[in-house]
C-alpha cells in the first residue's frame, strides 16, 4: 500500500511538504513545493498542484511503485491534479484521512524545513499546528523585508494585510518570558524595548530588542 500526505499548506510561511510512504517496508519520499509557487501569478495559476504531480511521480519511479498498489490520498484541494494523473496512468486509488505514522513524519519534516527557513521551533510549537496565521503575522512583520520572500502571497487573506504599516513605539519590558521576534532571543525584563503595533483579526503586538529594530 502507498499513502500520500501534505503538510504546511495551510501555513502562511513556507510552500507545502508532500510525503510518500509506504507502510509494509517503511520507505518513505517527500519533497517540498517551493514557496515562489505561492506567489500571486503562480497561485491564481495553481502551478503548485501541478508540483504536487512532479513530486508523486518522482517518490513513484523512487520508489519503484507498482499499479497493483493500492494507494491512499488524503483528502483535500492539493491533490485535485494527482488523482486526474493516477486515473490516466492506470493507479487504484482512493481518498480518505491519513493518519499514523506518515502524518507524524510529514508534520514533523515540514516543521524542521520551517525552522530552516528561520521560524523559531519555540514559536512554532507556540503558533500551533497548522501554524496559526495572526500569529506567524507578528513573526513576519517583525523583519518584514526579509521574510516575507518565504511566505504564500497568493493567499486572499494576505491581501488584506499587505499594506499593513505597523506603528513603532518603546517601552520598559516588565515581563521575563519574552522573546525578540527578529533575533528570537530574550528580552530582558527592565531593558528598553520597541514595540511594533498593527491589528488584523485583533490588536498585534511585535516586542524587539531596541537595537534589533534599528538593524
Amino acid at each position: 500500500m502507498i499513502q500520500i500526505d501534505d503538510a504546511g499548506s495551510g501555513s502562511f510561511v513556507g510552500g507545502t511538504c508532500i510525503g510518500v510512504y509506504r507502510p509494509e517496508t517503511n520507505e518513505y519520499f517527500f519533497d517540498i513545493i517551493p514557496v515562489e509557487l505561492y506567489n500571486k501569478e503562480n497561485f491564481k495559476n495553481k502551478y503548485y498542484l501541478d508540483e504536487v504531480v512532479n513530486i508523486v511521480a518522482n517518490a513513484f519511479k523512487a520508489m519503484n511503485v507498482h499499479k497493483t498498489e493500492t494507494i491512499e490520498i488524503c483528502r483535500g484541494y492539493m491533490f485535485e491534479k494527482l488523482r486526474k494523473w493516477l486515473d490516466n496512468q492506470g493507479f487504484c486509488w482512493y481518498s480518505t484521512q491519513i493518519c499514523g505514522r506518515i502524518q507524524d513524519v510529514v508534520e514533523k519534516n515540514y516543521m524542521l524545513y520551517t525552522v530552516r527557513l528561520g521560524v523559531p521551533e519555540a514559536y512554532i510549537q507556540y503558533t500551533k499546528y497548522p501554524f496559526h496565521f495572526h500569529k506567524l503575522l507578528r513573526w513576519v512583520y517583525a523583519d518584514f523585508d526579509n521574510r516575507i520572500g518565504i511566505c504564500k502571497t497568493g493567499w486572499k487573506s494576505w491581501s488584506k494585510y499587505e499594506n499593513i504599516i505597523p506603528e513603532l513605539s518603546h517601552d520598559i519590558m516588565k515581563q521575563s518570558n519574552i522573546f525578540c521576534l527578529k533575533c528570537g532571543k530574550r528580552i530582558k525584563k527592565g531593558s528598553k524595548t520597541s514595540v511594533l503595533n498593527f491589528t488584523s483579526n485583533r490588536d498585534q503586538y511585535i516586542y524587539l530588542h531596541e537595537k534589533c529594530q534599528l538593524t
